[in-house]
C-alpha cells in the first residue's frame, strides 16, 4: 500500500479547498440571487395632495429584515406596517415528506407626491446582509388642482387599520365658505343649479371583500322633493318621473330624465377660524377578508354663491376641487405569539368537531378525515389548518396536507384530509389544535377537537420505516411456532458394561475437522443473513407474475368477480415487482412508478385505466358484473405485458437538438 508524499497531501487538501469555497460561493449566490422586491402602488392615477399606498414586498426573506429606503422619491413618506406573506407547504411524494416553504414580508407605506405631474415609484432600495437590492414600480398620474378656499371636499375613516370583521365607517363631508353678514344664515348652495358630487363608491356595485351598507335604502332617505332647499347631484342618479312643472319654454320637454336632487345632513361649522356650511353622509363598512380598500377621491363640481350684488341677485363662482382618497387597510392580527395553528380567522368564539370514515382498518388503508370548523368567526380568511406542524399527529399517522378538500358549512367551512395508519394496534388520532384571534380579548385563543380512536390491523405485509435508494422496501412478515417435547426416560443394559474412557479415532477427526466446517457455515449463514433482504426482495419480484395469474385464474373468482379483490391482486403485483410499498397505490401513483421504470406510455395508460376502473366499481356495488371474466383475462393480459416490458426495458429516446 503506496501513501502519497505531504506535497502531494497538500495539493490535495487545497484542491478540495478550493472545491468547499466554491460551493460556498454558488450557495451565497443563489441565496442572494432568491432576494427580489416588488413595488405596486394600489393607485395610478391621483389629485394632487392625495396619498397612495406603496406596497413593498420582500420575496425570499421574512426575519430580520428592515423596512426598505424610500428615500430617493420626491414625497412624504409613513410606514403603515409590514406582516408576513410567508407560506408553508408539506406533502409527500412517492411515500416521502417534503417541505416547502416561500418566504416573503410586505412593508405598506403612505406617500404624498409633493408636486403634480408624472410621479416615479422608485428606486426603491433594501439592504439586507450586506448586499443590496433595489427595484422600481409603475409610474403614477399626478393631476393638478386650481388653488381654492372656498369649496373643501374630505373623506375620512373612522379607522386606518382593521381586522377582519372590525366594522369602520366612511364619512363624505363638503364644507362651503359662508356668506358676510347679513346673508350669513343663507346657505351658500344655489337651490335651482345643484352641484354635483362623484364618487365611485357611492355606486351601487359590490366591492369583493367587503359587506357595503344598503345605498338604496340610504341615498332613498336623502332624496329632496323641495326645489328650494339646497342639495346635490351624486354621480349618475337620475330620475325617470314625468315632470309636469317643466317650463316648455326653458328645458323643454318634461319626459327627459333628471337628476336627483340629495339633501346631505347639513350643519353651520368653522374651518380654520372660517364659518361656513358643512354636507356630510356617513357609511358603514363591514370587511370579510383582509386587503387595502381605497374610497375616493370625492369630486365636487358646480356653482356656489360668493355673495351679492346691490340688487340682490346672488353671485355665482364656478368650482372645480377634488378631495383626497382614503385607504382603509384590513390587515391579520400582531404576529407577536401567533401560534402555529392559527387559521387566520378573527371573532368571539370558534368550535371543533373531527371524524374519521371507519374506525377499523389495516395499516397503510387510506382513510377520510373530516375537520368542521364553525363559529362567531370570519369565514373569508380562514384557511386549512397545517396538521403535519403538529408532531403529536403524525406520530402514527400520514396526513396528506397537499389535497385538502374545502367547502361551506353553516357558520363555518368543512376540510376533508387524507391519511393514513403506519402501525398496528388500538391508535388514538389526538385532538387537533386550531388557533384563532380572540377580538374581545385581543389575544389568540385555541380549540381543541376530541380524540379519535382507530384499530388498525396488521396487513399482509409489514411496512418499514426505512428507505434503500429512494424505494421503500416492503418485506413479508413470516412467524413460525416451534413446541419442544421432551422424549420419555428409556432404559438400557448397555450401561453396565463397561467402556473405554478416550474418545474413538473417527470422533477425533470429525472434532478436528468440524471446526473449519461449523467456521464455513457460520460465514456462509452470515452473507445469506446480511443478504437476507436482497433475496428476499428478488424472490418475490421473480415469483410475482405467476403467483399473481394463478390468483386470479382461481375458478371462484372468475364465476364472480370482486372489484376490491382484483384491484388488490394487480396492486400486490405492482407493489411486488417495483419493490414499493404499494398496499394503497393510487393509479396516479402507479402511472409516476411505471413511468420512473421506462414502461412504454401505452402500457402505462392502460394499467391506470384498469385500476381507476376497478376504483369506480367500489362506489357501485350494484352494477353488472357479467364482463368479469373478460376483466380478469384483460388485467393477466396486461399484467404480462408490464412484466415483459420491466424485464426489457426501452429508455426513452433523446430529443434531437
Amino acid at each position: 500500500m503506496t501513501h502519497p508524499s505531504p506535497s502531494a497531501a497538500v495539493r490535495s487538501g487545497l484542491t478540495r479547498g478550493r472545491l468547499v469555497l466554491a460551493c460556498l460561493c454558488a450557495v451565497t449566490a443563489v441565496q442572494a440571487a432568491e432576494i427580489s422586491l416588488d413595488v405596486q402602488p394600489n393607485r395610478t392615477q391621483i389629485y394632487q395632495g392625495e396619498s397612495l399606498v406603496l406596497n413593498v414586498t420582500v420575496n425570499g426573506a421574512d426575519a430580520g429584515l428592515s423596512p426598505p429606503d424610500l428615500a430617493a422619491l420626491a414625497a412624504d413618506i409613513q410606514l403603515l406596517g409590514t406582516q408576513s406573506n410567508s407560506r408553508r407547504m408539506i406533502s409527500y411524494v412517492n411515500g416521502r415528506m417534503s417541505r416547502e416553504e416561500t418566504q416573503a414580508r410586505l412593508f405598506a407605506f403612505q406617500v404624498r407626491p409633493r408636486t403634480s405631474g408624472v410621479f416615479a415609484t422608485g428606486p426603491v432600495t433594501l439592504s439586507y446582509k450586506g448586499a443590496r437590492y433595489t427595484a422600481s414600480g409603475p409610474a403614477v398620474q399626478v393631476i393638478g388642482q386650481e388653488p381654492q378656499d372656498l369649496v373643501v371636499a374630505t373623506l375620512a375613516a373612522s379607522r386606518a387599520s382593521v381586522l377582519v370583521e372590525e366594522p369602520f365607517t366612511i364619512t363624505l363631508a363638503v364644507f362651503v365658505a359662508g356668506l358676510a353678514p347679513p346673508n350669513d344664515k343663507i346657505e351658500p348652495i344655489y337651490a335651482q343649479n345643484p352641484p354635483r358630487l362623484e364618487a365611485d363608491f357611492l355606486n351601487q356595485a359590490e366591492i369583493p371583500g367587503l359587506q357595503t351598507p344598503d345605498l338604496k335604502n340610504v341615498l332613498g332617505q336623502l332624496v329632496n322633493n323641495d326645489p328650494r332647499r339646497p342639495s346635490f347631484a351624486i354621480n349618475n342618479y337620475q330620475s325617470q318621473a314625468l315632470n309636469l312643472f317643466a317650463d316648455p319654454f326653458g328645458d323643454g320637454d318634461p319626459f327627459r330624465p333628471r337628476p336627483i336632487r340629495f339633501r346631505l345632513a347639513t350643519a353651520a361649522v368653522k374651518r380654520d377660524g372660517r364659518a361656513g356650511w358643512e354636507y356630510t353622509i356617513t357609511l358603514s363598512y363591514l370587511p370579510r377578508q383582509e386587503g387595502d380598500y381605497t374610497f375616493g377621491p370625492l369630486s365636487f363640481k358646480g356653482e356656489v354663491i360668493v355673495g351679492a350684488d346691490t340688487r340682490g341677485q346672488p353671485q355665482m363662482r364656478q368650482i372645480s376641487c377634488v378631495g383626497p382618497a382614503v385607504t382603509v387597510r384590513v390587515i391579520p392580527p400582531a404576529e407577536t405569539n401567533r401560534p402555529d395553528c392559527f387559521i387566520g380567522s378573527v371573532g368571539s368564539n370558534l368550535t371543533l368537531h373531527a371524524e374519521l370514515d371507519a374506525s377499523v382498518c389495516k395499516v397503510g388503508d387510506p382513510l377520510t378525515l373530516t375537520l368542521d370548523v364553525a363559529g362567531a368567526v370570519s369565514l373569508g380568511n380562514m384557511r386549512p389548518p397545517l396538521l403535519n406542524l403538529q408532531s403529536d399527529l403524525t406520530s402514527d399517522f400520514r396526513i396528506y396536507d397537499d389535497n385538502v378538500a374545502s367547502s361551506a358549512i353553516p357558520s363555518g367551512k368543512r376540510f376533508q384530509y387524507r391519511l393514513r395508519p403506519i402501525r398496528e394496534g388500538t391508535l388514538e388520532f389526538p385532538p387537533i389544535q386550531v388557533a384563532w384571534f380572540d377580538t374581545a380579548s385581543r389575544t389568540y385563543r385555541i380549540a381543541l377537537s376530541e380524540p379519535i380512536p382507530v384499530q388498525a390491523r396488521a396487513n399482509a405485509q409489514l411496512m418499514e420505516e426505512g428507505h434503500t435508494n429512494g424505494i421503500s422496501q416492503m418485506t413479508r412478515l413470516e412467524i413460525e411456532r416451534t413446541a419442544t417435547i421432551p422424549a420419555a426416560i428409556m432404559v438400557s443394559a448397555a450401561g453396565a458394561r463397561t467402556a473405554v474412557l478416550l474418545p474413538s479415532r473417527a470422533l477425533v477427526v470429525t472434532m478436528l475437522l468440524s471446526g473449519p466446517v461449523v467456521l464455513l457455515l457460520t460465514w456462509c449463514g452470515l452473507a445469506l443473513y446480511r443478504s437476507r433482504r436482497q433475496l428476499t426482495v428478488a424472490y418475490r419480484r421473480r415469483c410475482a407474475l405467476s403467483r399473481v395469474l394463478a390468483d386470479l385464474r382461481q375458478p371462484g373468482l372468475a364465476a364472480q368477480p370482486e372489484a376490491t379483490t382484483v384491484g388488490r391482486l394487480v396492486r400486490r403485483y405492482l407493489a411486488e415487482r417495483l419493490n414499493v410499498a404499494g398496499g394503497a397505490l393510487t393509479p396516479a401513483e402507479v402511472l409516476r412508478l411505471l413511468q420512473a421504470h421506462h414502461v412504454t406510455a401505452a402500457t402505462t395508460a392502460a394499467c391506470g385505466e384498469l385500476l381507476a376502473r376497478l376504483d369506480q366499481e367500489l362506489y357501485h356495488p350494484g352494477a353488472d358484473r357479467t364482463g368479469g371474466a373478460a376483466t380478469i383475462q384483460a388485467a393477466c393480459t396486461l399484467l404480462t405485458k408490464v412484466a415483459d416490458e420491466l424485464d426489457h426495458p426501452h429508455p426513452p429516446r433523446e430529443e434531437q437538438p
